[in-house]
């Protein structure tokens, strides 16, 4: 029944173009590789124009736990999607319990009160689309790769950081709105051919 409702709900994503060109997980003709080529091939563009670029790669806490299923229902109301298999995915995503079992022994039960199920069918094509519009909330470049995301600007001097932070700032509001948030700590920024002084701040005050 999972296979069933991914093929139909894809076919949808498809038909309407909903799908952002930045995601390259889970998608039907894109990779790892495709991410890595096409970066690859907008990095050599700005370097070769003579400018640097700062890259910032972002790291989700518990990315795939973590989706709300009420925020969940209502992107996927807000895409068009059929109402009768938005109550589908809602009653697939609710009521679930999980326990732990360690050498023989299993806990108590706990309910599931957010996330995708992973190593399902459904799961990561669900993660898609809660996390669909972020490049909507930016101004600089994006790629992802279902909870793998890094956004860059060109750099050729200091002031050039500051679209970057913005950015950052965007996307820590989008964060506590959709309570996906960041993991400051493993959010990494990477510079290349320039050494220009920039910083960035990444500071969840929420």
């Amino acid at each position: 029944m999972e296979a069933m409702i991914k093929t139909e709900l894809t076919k949808y994503l498809e038909t309407t173009g909903i799908m952002s060109d930045c995601q390259h997980g889970f998608t039907k003709g894109r990779s790892c590789l495709t991410n890595l080529l096409e970066t690859f091939e907008a990095w050599t563009r700005i370097l070769e124009g003579g400018h640097g670029i700062d890259v910032v790669f972002l790291d989700f806490r518990k990315a795939f736990n973590s989706v709300s299923h009420k925020k969940l229902i209502m992107k996927l109301q807000a895409y068009g999607i059929d109402e009768k298999m938005i109550n589908w995915i809602e009653n697939y995503l609710t009521g679930r319990s999980m326990a732990v079992r360690v050498k023989g022994k299993l806990s108590n039960w706990a309910k599931v009160l957010s996330g995708v199920p992973q190593g399902s069918i459904l799961g990561p094509l669900l993660f898609l689309l809660f996390v669909n519009e972020l490049p909507v909330w930016i101004i600089n470049s994006m790629m992802m790769f279902a909870d793998d995301a890094k956004i860059w600007t060109k750099i050729s001097r200091e002031s050039d950081s500051n679209s970057l932070q913005e950015d950052l700032n965007k996307l820590i509001i989008w964060s506590q709105t959709w309570l996906l948030k960041f993991h400051p700590e493993k959010c990494k920024v990477m510079y290349i051919g320039h050494q220009i002084n920039t910083t960035y701040n990444m500071t969840d005050k929420g």
